[in-house]
């Protein structure tokens, strides 16, 4: 069975890097960002954050 899609907010994504909310919005406006928006909410998919993240590092 599939399982449902798992979606992140701003705060989940500052939680996840460890930055404050700015600093995760700012990483969320980026071109290569898989962002997903929702009216005024920006969100993204926990997959495809783990893997935008795995890309990331250095």
């Amino acid at each position: 069975m599939n399982e449902p899609i798992r979606f992140m907010n701003t705060k989940d994504v500052a939680k996840a890097l460890g930055c404050s909310l700015p600093a995760a919005r700012a990483m969320m406006m980026r071109a290569d960002f898989p962002l997903i928006r929702v009216g005024k909410n920006y969100k993204v998919s926990e997959k495809a954050f783990l893997e935008w993240s795995e890309k990331r590092r250095v």
